[in-house]
């Protein structure tokens, strides 16, 4: 009984001493590190680490030729060195990120962040990535309207509608323009999605019709003369050039008839 109480309290005394050292040399000054075998109650990480995990084995990590297996009530910590973010363009790519409003943060492997105060934004990676922050891309947000439909009437006032909707783009030109609520979008700047169409009378558009078809007759009558026209004086020239060829094969150059019979052969 002795000997168990004097091993216990030897294995007491020797963990909170490497605790002691541990944290005091070799304790990094960023990231996650695991610490050597240590009290389950006494140990834990140096001053302004978190833990962030407990295992006998790392979790698979430790090498067995420089970390033997843990005494009982014995284990390795996982500590992790909170810090603000750095600047990245990581962040986007990752769907493990959190969204603070005008900014993503996330670890760089996208991996799951873990954050200790929103208002400065402390956290760190379990991975032992880099803690991150990226600025979104500039979002702005227009009005985006479709053709005009068939109007409801012919005449006598009617009513034609159009699509109108709000969309989003992001500076990116990468990232297509996207739907919106109509809430994103200034209602002062908004087309209308519809309006009034064929104003006129029935009356007056029948009229309108008529004089129309008439302008079109008109034209095709003016057309048809024309060719008229234009055949007849083909038809009188070809006659001219006719007779005088008749002319030429009938006189002679000196002024005498030749009268050509059939009975003079």
């Amino acid at each position: 009984m002795a000997a168990r109480l004097f091993a216990f309290l030897f294995s007491f005394v020797l963990s909170f001493f490497s605790f002691s050292i541990f944290s005091s040399a070799t304790s990094p000054s960023s990231g996650c590190y695991w610490t050597t075998c240590q009290s389950k109650w006494l140990g834990g990480c140096g001053a302004g680490h978190v833990s962030a995990d407990q295992s006998d084995d790392c979790n698979g990590l430790c090498a067995e030729s420089t970390d033997p297996p843990c005494l009982p009530f014995h284990s390795h910590f996982h500590c992790c060195v909170p810090e603000t973010p750095r600047v990245t363009n990581k962040c986007v790519q990752c769907k493990s990120k959190l969204d603070f409003g005008k900014e993503y943060i996330c670890c760089t492997d996208c991996s799951d962040p873990t954050i200790m105060n929103k208002g400065t934004k402390l956290g760190y990676c379990k991975t032992g990535a880099d803690f991150a922050m990226q600025l979104k891309p500039q979002e702005t947000f227009k009005w985006v309207a479709g053709p005009w439909m068939e109007c409801s009437s012919p005449c006598d006032g009617g009513i034609r509608y159009r699509d109108v909707a709000c969309y989003g783009s992001m500076s990116d030109t990468s990232i297509k323009h996207y739907p919106v609520d109509d809430s994103s979008c200034s209602s002062h700047d908004m087309p209308p999605r519809q309006e009034a169409c064929n104003t006129q009378r029935c009356s007056e558009s029948v009229s309108t019709m008529l004089l129309d078809e008439r302008k079109k007759a008109t034209g095709m009558s003016g057309w048809l003369v024309a060719f008229i026209v234009l055949l007849g004086l083909t038809a009188t020239g070809g006659i001219v050039f006719a007779g005088y060829i008749y002319y030429q094969r009938t006189y002679s150059s000196n002024g005498f008839v030749y009268i050509m019979l059939e009975g003079y052969s």
